[in-house]
């Protein structure tokens, strides 16, 4: 059940999505100007209508999204890759701080069962290792912002355990398709530019935004913290 308020916001920005993922395709620059600035507020937005941004869990999550819709339009303008990085590795640092209180004396799965972060490391470890070569001054930044970005992948994954299954899952698919947007930027930033790339990081990009404010209204829900 949601507002009618954050159904109408929900919808906008689903055509606000499908807009920027069209102008990337068709590589019109100029219209991005207007559509990605645009994805963020509008969904800053419906997070605050379903939420009303009152509990300190809230106040974080959206300090990740103002700091992604920094990154969102940092990363508009050449120049200013580093800034955007810096911006979206705060985005990940408020939504880890997010996790980290959620259940904070439960256990998890990761503490039940540790072997079930190997796939997380060696995705980390062998994406590190195929960028490596071609980071050149970039190595330290990008292997930084790497590692964060698993990590809160990883704790996702603990989520597991400490709250219910369906609340786990959007969290876990929002950080999996937001590891998978930054793994096809860097891929095609460093590695391989290949047209259809920035079409697949605005998908997967939009969808884990809106998985990871997904899973923490209900979140908020279910603890009745709203």
């Amino acid at each position: 059940y949601m507002k009618r308020i954050s159904f109408a916001l929900g919808c906008i920005y689903g055509l606000v999505a499908i807009t920027d993922i069209l102008f990337t395709f068709n590589g019109y620059e100029q219209g991005r100007l207007f559509s990605k600035p645009l994805l963020m507020i509008v969904l800053m937005l419906l997070y605050a209508a379903e939420t009303g941004i009152r509990s300190s869990f809230s106040k974080i999550l959206l300090s990740a999204l103002l700091f992604s819709w920094c990154g969102d339009v940092l990363l508009l303008f050449n120049g200013f890759f580093i800034a955007g990085l810096l911006a979206f590795l705060s985005a990940h640092i408020f939504y880890i701080i997010y996790l980290f209180r959620i259940g904070a004396g439960v256990r998890g799965a990761l503490q039940f069962q540790p072997l079930l972060g190997i796939p997380v490391m060696a995705y980390w470890l062998l994406f590190s290792a195929l960028l490596l070569p071609y980071l050149d001054t970039l190595k330290i930044p990008v292997v930084i912002y790497a590692t964060v970005i698993c990590f809160f992948w990883m704790l996702t994954l603990n989520l597991f355990g400490k709250t219910d299954t369906k609340t786990a899952t959007l969290f876990f698919s929002g950080a999996g398709q937001f590891v998978l947007s930054d793994s096809v930027l860097a891929v095609n930033k460093f590695v391989y530019p290949f047209e259809i790339l920035p079409v697949v990081v605005m998908i997967t990009y939009c969808s884990a935004q809106f998985l990871l404010v997904l899973g923490s209204v209900r979140h908020l829900r279910n603890s009745n913290i709203i």
